[in-house]
């Protein structure tokens, strides 16, 4: 790799523990995604199977099951790809050496010294390369992340959805048990049926008596 006005081991090591502090709020992102799919499935499955709370709730499960698997996926692959940044450092990334150019240029031209010691002025180089650093960095996981997510926890996971839960509810010899309704809804419908035929009765009754 070129060397740079720093030793480079030093300027790894100081990008390194920066690109560190993306880990926590990506996981964390990582997190609310899971949370609001999960919000979604239960809103869905409610809606959809309310007079089968057997059913309703053997989906439930199976959802959330395979929303964890595909969640684990993303962040291995989140973990490995930081990994990846964190054990190489590229400073021949071509947008970074590409600034680091015009940076040196701009240096060699005699601008913004302002009468600093040669410190102040290495000091000024090494942020200026670091933050040139981590922008590009940071830009790419800005992108890898959501198309990751999207990938995993939404394609992925509404396009294994639909075969979990055949294979796991219809596949098997529990479908009058999955298919009872709400005894809440038997009780209404048996309650109005009885009505239904108390109101036709006294109809009869009713009718007898013109």
């Amino acid at each position: 790799r070129p060397a740079l006005f720093i030793p480079n081991i030093v300027f790894e090591n100081l990008a390194s523990r920066q690109l560190q502090q993306y880990i926590f709020p990506i996981k964390k992102s990582i997190k609310k995604c899971s949370e609001t799919i999960t919000e979604i499935v239960s809103i869905i499955s409610k809606k959809i199977f309310e007079r089968f709370p057997v059913l309703k709730r053997e989906t439930h499960q199976i959802s959330l099951a395979l929303l964890l698997t595909k969640t684990q996926v993303v962040e291995k692959f989140i973990d490995s790809y930081i990994q990846c940044e964190l054990c190489y450092i590229n400073t021949n990334h071509r947008l970074f050496t590409k600034n680091k150019s015009q940076l040196e240029k701009s240096e060699a031209d005699g601008k913004d010294k302002d009468g600093l010691s040669v410190d102040e002025m290495n000091a000024r180089k090494i942020k200026a390369l670091l933050d040139l650093y981590i922008h590009i960095i940071r830009n790419q996981l800005m992108d890898v992340v959501p198309k990751t997510v999207v990938c995993y926890m939404v394609q992925h996971f509404c396009d294994d959805l639909h075969k979990d839960l055949m294979k796991q509810l219809f596949a098997s010899d529990r479908i009058d048990d999955l298919m009872k309704e709400d005894m809440l809804l038997e009780e209404k419908r048996e309650k109005a049926a009885r009505m239904l035929e108390a109101l036709e009765k006294a109809e009869a009754i009713t009718s007898l008596l013109e």
